[in-house]
């Protein structure tokens, strides 16, 4: 399949095909903005795939996904077999609730609908930023997603319709922007009514404030795993107890309970696949020492990564500010201090020379601090970058 597709896309990139001696068929891709009813009803006439690519107006990866991939002609023409493309802005959700029936909540997501209208695929993301990786992602996740509509695979936890009167309040508020702020009490009273969440719009709601969620519900989901792995996609149910194990850390953390800790930890075992449990158990620990302001054991964790090579400029300038902002052990702050040298000799930018004079100005060192700055200032001019606190700085030296 993905020859035939890359093939294809070089017919139409290059224009390099002898018509005297073959006929290229050419599929028109419809495209249907917004409107929903529209989109299934030539899906189903059609007997193809609808592909919902939920967006919103701020989103600058959604724009790169839309620029350089819906809008390429060569991929158009392979999607057009298959699919209609519903584009769809997440946050203009009062006619259709596909935000709210999905949960979505972070863009873009894509999900495919069968002929039926039962969900057959999603995805969360198509990270890239250029049209060879947005667009192998986007005949991946299409490809997968015919496999499995072939095999007559799909969500059986969703219904093919949509009832929004049958999601609490606070949910449909939310996803309507007509209440950001909802109250958490509402969220949690919610989630303690119900003894399972095998009920659709139970789940998405859960789903979409799993972060808010008690640290008992973790129990009630793993109780029924591989249920709601069939109802609802071992994707989706292990983000939820991925939200749900977080909360199990965020009480012990937070209560400095060692044996709420090591219950947190045999959770994460028992729920999670090992992937994620390599992911979060040392992520968590960190964060108990940050509770416990143990910045030395912190940042050995941190160095051991180093060494490795397991951590970028990014995250150091992260753990360095985060040191800046919240430590006071000088010989963390000394350590910090070496790393971001090294980084701002390798990449001078804007952000990396703020946190390296900010980290100097706390060790005392006001010399190196006034130089640090004013080559960080000089950069923020060049790059546009906010300034303001590091002139606030400059004042105090």
């Amino acid at each position: 399949m993905k020859v035939f597709q890359i093939f294809l896309i070089a017919l139409v990139a290059f224009g390099c095909a002898d018509k005297s001696k073959t006929e290229t068929v050419n599929y028109e891709l419809e495209i249907i903005d917004q409107d929903f009813a529209k989109a299934t009803e030539l899906a189903s006439a059609q007997n193809k795939l609808l592909f919902i690519d939920f967006y919103t107006t701020w989103c600058a990866p959604c724009e790169q996904l839309d620029k350089l991939v819906f809008q390429n002609d060569s991929i158009k023409q392979i999607l057009a077999k298959d699919f209609i493309l519903l584009k769809y802005d997440a946050e203009n959700d009062t006619i259709f609730h596909l935000s709210k029936k999905h949960h979505v909540s972070s863009y873009p997501t894509a999900i495919v609908l069968n002929r039926k209208g039962y969900v057959v695929n999603r995805k969360y993301g198509f990270p890239g930023n250029d049209f060879e990786t947005l667009s192998e992602m986007v005949l991946d996740f299409t490809d997968q997603s015919i496999d499995l509509n072939n095999e007559n695979k799909y969500l059986k936890g969703y219904s093919n319709t949509i009832d929004e009167t049958k999601y609490p309040k606070f949910y449909i508020d939310y996803v309507n922007r007509t209440n950001t702020k909802p109250k958490t009490s509402d969220i949690v009273d919610f989630i303690n009514s119900k003894q399972n969440f095998f009920n659709e719009e139970d789940f998405t709601t859960l789903f979409y404030f799993g972060h808010n969620a008690p640290s008992n519900i973790g129990d009630i989901i793993l109780e029924n795993k591989q249920k709601y792995f069939d109802l609802y996609g071992e994707q989706d149910v292990e983000i939820l107890l991925w939200f749900l194990t977080s909360a199990k850390f965020k009480e012990a953390i937070s209560e400095n309970n060692d044996e709420k800790y090591d219950n947190a930890v045999a959770f994460t075992k028992r729920a999670l696949s090992q992937g994620w449990v390599d992911d979060i158990l040392p992520s968590r620990e960190i964060d108990r020492l940050k509770a416990q302001n143990k910045w030395g054991d912190v940042f050995k964790l941190y160095e051991e990564r180093k060494n490795k090579g397991d951590i970028d400029e990014g995250e150091i300038n992260y753990v360095c500010w985060d040191v800046y902002k919240n430590c006071d052990d000088q010989q963390v702050i000394a350590k910090c201090i070496e790393w971001m040298e090294e980084v701002t000799d390798k990449n001078p930018e804007f952000t990396y020379l703020n946190t390296y004079a900010f980290l100097l100005y706390k060790s005392g060192n006001k010399k190196e601090t006034k130089e640090a700055a004013e080559k960080a200032l000089e950069a923020a001019k060049q790059e546009g970058g906010n300034a303001k606190t590091l002139e606030e700085l400059m004042k105090k030296l």
